[in-house]
């Protein structure tokens, strides 16, 4: 299901099984990429990446362990999206730069957090992005290790989409075609408490990430 003829700049040691653009430019492309390591099962991430000169540099890798873990994110993504969540926290290890509106942790141990949170604000410009963190508790610091934003309801539409295709075509051979977003927009559903239950396998580029989030995101990213 590759839709170019270029393969996605991923890591030398991952194998591309097919990939879905989000969208591109000449400076960015996003991108959904189903992979396998080695002999590892396949997995599914969403990537961008930036170019510099002639390179592209990844920014941002989300990888998504599970269809239901999937869910869980969508769900709460949407939820946030639209206002609908009616419990949230607002402090998390972001960075200054932004400021928290809402948000919601999702898997937290003692030594990796992963939230999903709604941004109002970067420095002095107002914004309604909502982002997926995974951060690794290193000598009492959180880092960031995983990072996926969403800009706004539009975006949505179309990342969800491509997401939900990649992964139904992989557990059932056949693309995804209908269409969430309504649901989505209107069920007004409060996600707080629907945190999945976690998995202890991790493939790809990152050998072990640790059993308590395992079932939802994995991967190395300096903040």
């Amino acid at each position: 299901m590759n839709d170019s003829i270029e393969t996605p700049p991923v890591d030398d040691s991952l194998t591309v099984l097919s990939s879905k653009s989000i969208y591109r430019t000449d400076e960015w492309w996003k991108v959904v990429v189903r992979y396998q390591y080695e002999d590892s099962a396949a997995e599914t991430a969403v990537y961008l990446w930036h170019r510099d000169d002639s390179e592209w540099t990844r920014k941002n890798k989300y990888v998504i362990k599970t269809k239901d873990a999937w869910e869980t994110d969508r769900r709460v993504i949407a939820s946030l999206l639209n206002g609908a969540m009616s419990e949230t926290e607002n402090e998390f290890p972001v960075s200054d730069y932004y400021h928290v509106d809402a948000g919601t942790t999702i898997s937290k141990s003692d030594d990796w957090w992963k939230a999903i949170v709604r941004i109002d604000q970067k420095g002095s410009y107002e914004t309604e992005e909502v982002v997926v963190y995974l951060w690794q508790n290193e000598d009492g610091q959180w880092f960031r290790r995983q990072k996926y934003a969403v800009k706004n309801w539009d975006s949505w539409d179309d990342e969800r989409t491509a997401i939900s295709s990649m992964l139904t075509t992989e557990t059932s051979g056949q693309p995804d075609d209908s269409d969430e977003s309504v649901s989505d927009r209107e069920s007004g559903e409060d996600t707080t408490d629907t945190a999945e239950p976690v998995d202890t396998d991790i493939k790809s580029d990152l050998e072990q990430i640790g059993d308590e989030i395992e079932d939802h995101l994995s991967e190395t990213f300096e903040t």
